[in-house]
């Protein structure tokens, strides 16, 4: 093989190499987080598959630090992580099914939103009293929890429920 095809086939292997490894790092790491069971949306049952966890500051007091959780049906990229829009039109276009998840300082949740196109009209946001929260591990580096609605909740005419668990790394966000 003359040196000059060598040192092309060098190259090829080094580019196929580099655009792989950009491909690959446009995603999160979903084996940072996994998460199990559904979200019910007007009888529409998604399934879940990947949980995140960000360190971000706090919902109420800004001197403290909460946890969001995001579980959701696909594997998200640094910029849907990082971005409530860019989660919010993936799910306008159908491309997301989430359910997001602010855990206070003390480990309580606080707040919900719904990132699901099968809400007619507005998504829910906030959360019930009722709903049922079972923290296993909140430690500042990983979150393991189960979380579950008591009863379907209806909102402007929309029915809802989620019944998920989820383990995820704290990233700071």
């Amino acid at each position: 093989m003359n040196p000059l095809t060598r040192q092309s086939m060098v190259l090829a292997g080094f580019s196929l190499l580099a655009l792989s490894a950009t491909a690959m790092g446009s995603l999160a790491d979903p084996a940072e987080g996994k998460a199990e069971g559904t979200l019910t949306v007007n009888g529409q049952v998604t399934e879940v598959a990947y949980a995140y966890a960000q360190s971000v500051p706090g919902f109420f007091d800004k001197s403290t630090t909460d946890t969001l959780v995001i579980v959701s049906d696909v594997p998200l990229d640094a910029t849907a992580l990082s971005d409530d829009f860019a989660r919010s039109d993936l799910a306008d276009a159908g491309k997301l099914h989430a359910f997001e998840i602010i855990l206070d300082a003390s480990g309580k949740p606080i707040s919900t939103v719904w990132r699901h196109n099968g809400f007619k009209g507005p998504s829910p946001s906030g959360l019930s009293t009722a709903d049922v929260f079972t923290p296993k591990t909140l430690d500042g580096k990983t979150v393991d929890a189960r979380y579950q609605s008591a009863e379907p909740t209806e909102f402007f005419g929309n029915t809802s429920s989620f019944d998920v668990t989820f383990r995820a790394a704290i990233q700071l966000r």
